[in-house]
């Protein structure tokens, strides 16, 4: 065998390979990304660096040419060339730096390559609807008997784990629920208009319901607001009238209400007391992490005191010690990405990973409008603010299990907008 026919031979077994895995990882991401940590960590380094051999082989580097993805690549040679050496804890920020870009790597991957055509995308769907909906029996299954099918136990009245090991089955639900609205779209059993906007309604009501259950209050906000904007999708986009709509919405609006009755501690806790903390805001205990991570953010204000470095920072300065001394507070995380960005990045940091989230919006969603295809820019636009909105539920969305899920999305609606629908 002459060694052109040796080269051939492997490209073509690579292929193959590449192939195969892209078949397969659509069925199997929601279950390596919703249950572990871990487990997501890994999944989405491989996937990154399987994406980065895959692309070498076929000499194949047009996704990196996209704006977006030379943006984040900018933010992450800040973090490495600019905000680790002026770093408080130089190491540890430049692990952190480092392991950056297996995030935006891996929403290329997902969007160019494993979600690239519409059967994988199909396939997927069904597995996120399947695992979501387990996730939902379970978290539900706790909320009526007290403990889930795996042992776990409610953690307080008004809080649920479902087949978690911390309160976060609703945070978790919430990066994903929204994808999996795209079934009304993308699976031909939902083509007809009246299914799809039945499919929609329905899942709204089911999602409201588990938020709420949930007793997450940030998990509940975004998706109320979430569901308002597909809403207008589904006027724009001309397929429900405006009297089905109102009464739809009159219906959703009774089943919230009774809720209230059948349950008032976890209404007290997911809703009347969201009123309470907005009423005395700055002297909650948001406000008080939020002043917490602006004064840190003053302290190094052009480039931070190194990526992931707020709580160590936050206990230097001692700043919780006096304004969170009333509230028992601990340096954790401030609740709020963008502050947590500006605190540990500086402005520098700030602009530039603003710039490069904006870019991804652009990408998802400006073709789509330009389409007129306003319920999966609704959609899309959701799926994206859910991930990237200040306020969060978790350490960071930057390096935790949470993270997989949100960059998950950002892949997602990168391969939607594709191919407008």
């Amino acid at each position: 065998m002459t060694t052109m026919n040796r080269i051939a031979e492997s490209e073509s077994n690579s292929k193959h390979i590449f192939m195969s895995l892209a078949h397969y990882l659509p069925y199997l991401l929601p279950l390596l990304l919703l249950f572990s940590r871990a487990i997501a960590d890994v999944t989405v380094l491989l996937i990154g660096l399987y994406y980065l051999l895959r692309s070498y082989y076929l000499n194949d580097w047009q996704w990196a040419k996209h704006t977006w993805f030379k943006l984040s690549i900018g933010f992450w040679l800040y973090l490495l060339l600019v905000n680790t050496p002026l770093s408080i804890d130089q190491l540890d920020s430049l692990t952190h730096s480092a392991a950056y870009i297996r995030w935006p790597l891996f929403a290329a991957a997902i969007a160019y390559w494993v979600l690239d055509n519409e059967k994988s995308k199909r396939n997927f769907l069904i597995s996120l609807l399947l695992i979501s909906f387990l996730i939902m029996a379970d978290t539900s299954l706790q909320y009526v008997t007290g403990q889930d099918l795996f042992g776990h136990l409610k953690p307080s009245p008004t809080r649920l784990t479902g087949p978690y090991s911390r309160p976060i089955p609703g945070i978790m639900l919430l990066r994903v629920i929204f994808i999996g609205m795209f079934a009304a779209i993308l699976l031909p059993s939902l083509s007809d208009a009246k299914r799809q906007v039945k499919f929609i309604l329905l899942t709204l009501c089911i999602g409201l319901v588990f938020m709420f259950i949930t007793g997450e209050r940030m998990a509940l906000i975004l998706f109320i607001t979430g569901s308002a904007v597909i809403t207008c999708g589904l006027l724009l986009n001309q397929t429900i009238n405006t009297k089905k709509l109102i009464f739809s919405m009159l219906t959703i609006a009774g089943l919230f209400w009774g809720l209230f009755m059948i349950a008032p501690e976890t209404a007290e806790r997911s809703v009347f007391s969201i009123a309470n903390k907005l009423n005395s805001f700055t002297a909650s205990d948001y406000g008080v992490v939020f002043r917490a991570a602006f004064i840190a953010w003053q302290d190094n204000f052009i480039f931070g005191s190194g990526f992931h470095t707020y709580q160590t920072f936050c206990e230097q300065l001692g700043v919780l010690t006096v304004l969170g001394k009333s509230w028992g507070l601990q340096c954790s995380h401030p609740h709020n990405l963008y502050l947590q960005i500006a605190a540990e990045t500086g402005l520098v940091g700030l602009i530039l990973f603003s710039i490069s989230i904006v870019s991804i919006y652009y990408h998802a969603i400006a073709n789509l409008i330009k389409a007129h295809c306003w319920l999966v820019a609704s959609l899309s636009f959701t799926v994206l603010s859910v991930c990237f909105w200040p306020l969060i539920g978790g350490i960071s969305i930057l390096n935790n299990g949470v993270a997989a899920l949100v960059w998950l999305g950002v892949g997602w609606v990168l391969s939607i907008a594709k191919e407008p629908t």
